[in-house]
């Protein structure tokens, strides 16, 4: 018979498992919120930015043996680049010829697609591991974590605090905020709106690929993980509130928790529907999600 205390820690570790993930969740869904709350297009390349952002750097990394100091500061700007090029080169012609949200949604579905296979074609199928060996853990009260989930976890922590102060305290949050709300009326208040939205891809995609190092150098890599990851960031999304920049995190820190419990009493299959579940609950229950509020532009209520 199976002890209560091996019970309770077991729900305890695959819970305090799954908030780890939510973290890992939380920075690629701020990268994706930013994005998708101020440009309007819903960016299924970012799962392409993240996954192509994951080989970077196991090609700096790993094979080309550049130190962490190097590899990571290289991959984030190379991630930055090539999220300002898909601006560039595929949303923003379409904004200019007035196409339809679905066009812009097919269109970087396609790309996604582009870029994993273009990952196939050089790297192959196969997973990759970053970090070669066990990873040195620490453990309290009968708990365990790995030097990297503490280095996720403190990474959201750090990244959260500093992008919430900078939307609240800074030039650049009012811009967001106002390109957000009222994209023309800021242009006619002198803010150069085209920078702000290279700005916002590049930033976007940057928070995605450092997701993307810690998650690879933590469970490996393999061309298909950009998809599944960017479903959660878009449902966490919705889930924290559509137009609430810091919300997409709660959001993914609640379906972090929740793909937990679902493993403890199911099996690692459901993690997947867990999500959609959430994702019908609150569209049909709170479709303004946890920090949203009903009416919140219309009555002049921002975030």
């Amino acid at each position: 018979m199976i002890s209560p205390i091996y019970t309770m820690n077991l729900f305890l570790q695959l819970l305090l498992n799954g908030i780890i993930n939510g973290c890992a969740y939380a920075l690629v869904a701020l990268g994706f919120a930013l994005i998708c709350n101020t440009t309007k297009v819903f960016h299924f390349a970012h799962g392409g930015v993240y996954a192509l952002s994951a080989y970077i750097f196991y090609t700096l990394y790993t094979q080309h043996s550049l130190p962490l100091y190097l590899a990571i500061p290289l991959t984030l700007g190379i991630a930055a680049i090539l999220g300002i090029a898909i601006d560039f080169i595929i949303y923003k012609p379409l904004e200019k010829k007035n196409a339809s949200t679905l066009a812009a949604m097919l269109s970087s579905l396609g790309l996604y697609i582009i870029i994993v296979n273009i990952i196939c074609m050089f790297y192959g199928n196969n997973s990759k591991i970053l970090v070669a060996g066990l990873l040195p853990t620490v453990k309290f009260d009968g708990l365990m974590l790995n030097v990297i989930q503490i280095t996720i976890a403190l990474t959201f922590i750090v990244v959260f605090i500093a992008f919430s102060l900078s939307l609240r305290f800074t030039n650049w949050g009012i811009q967001l905020r106002a390109m957000r709300d009222n994209p023309t009326l800021l242009a006619l208040n002198g803010v150069n709106a085209n920078i702000l939205r290279l700005f916002v891809f590049g930033a976007g995609s940057a928070l995605c690929a450092l997701a993307a190092i810690l998650v690879g150098m933590d469970v490996g890599i393999d061309p298909n993980i950009g998809m599944s990851i960017t479903i959660t960031a878009a449902v966490a999304m919705i889930a924290g509130g559509i137009g609430v920049f810091e919300g997409a995190a709660f959001g993914a820190l609640l379906l972090g928790a929740l793909q937990s419990v679902a493993v403890w009493q199911l099996s690692a299959r459901w993690q997947d529907m867990v999500t959609f579940i959430v994702l019908i609950v609150f569209l049909l229950l709170r479709p303004q999600g946890l920090l949203g509020r009903k009416g919140r532009l219309e009555e002049g209520e921002n975030v």
